[in-house]
């Protein structure tokens, strides 16, 4: 089923949906820890999945005690960050479908609950640098993603209204917000089981080809 009747901009999430850099930002958080003496590993991943660095801190404070400020802390997370950025690939079939997009005249905007600073290492790592793309990162809003200001924002500067846009969203966070803001939302997951945490008005789509028919796009077969 396509959802792009009256349909004006697509709004990509970055982190798992774009790039393959979930774990990276799991990698940073598990040194940082450790920088303060804190064993952790894997088990955090679903614990931080879609959230921004300040609700990480956070979370971080109140489950290991962690007493260092959030400055220090996101600066020591954005170098370690920073150093492996430039090895981070596109998820299979993302960019194929973001450029056929772009082919078919469709405005998009990208918006991220990362940093400016991490935001724009991963469009240089996916080489989607460009003058005029409209980005939004957690250093341009007051609340990130769940809050729905994140996608308000980005459909205000592409001058559309939220009802004329989709979003596309592999955290249950993320897919909130989108539909807070009141856009229609696909939801690809990085798996089965995380398809069942989506809200139900999300439309799951489970590979690149599937993303790309939802959006009536061509149909492609991916490198």
């Amino acid at each position: 089923m396509t959802l792009t009747r009256n349909i004006k901009a697509i709004l990509w999430d970055m982190d798992g949906t774009l790039a393959e850099s979930e774990a990276l930002h799991l990698h940073t958080l598990v040194r940082a820890l450790a920088y303060h003496g804190i064993e952790a590993g894997d088990e955090l991943h679903p614990l931080i999945f879609g959230k921004t660095g300040q609700q990480v801190h956070t979370l971080c404070c109140e489950r290991f005690g962690l007493s260092t400020d959030f400055g220090a802390w996101s600066a020591f997370r954005a170098r370690c960050y920073l150093e492996a950025a430039p090895s981070i690939r596109p998820r299979a079939g993302a960019l194929d479908v973001y450029h056929a997009a772009k082919s078919a005249g469709i405005a998009q905007a990208i918006v991220s609950n990362s940093s400016r600073m991490l935001l724009e290492a991963n469009l240089a790592a996916l080489g989607l640098q460009e003058p005029q793309l409209v980005t939004v990162s957690a250093n341009d809003v007051r609340a990130g993603k769940p809050d729905p200001e994140p996608y308000q924002r980005a459909a205000w500067l592409l001058r559309v209204n939220p009802e004329e846009t989709i979003a596309i969203e592999d955290s249950p966070t993320g897919a909130l917000a989108a539909i807070a803001a009141g856009m229609r939302l696909l939801a690809w997951p990085q798996d089965e089981a995380g398809a069942a945490l989506f809200h139900p008005a999300a439309q799951i789509v489970r590979s690149a080809q599937e993303l790309a028919a939802a959006l009536d796009l061509p149909l492609f077969t991916t490198s």
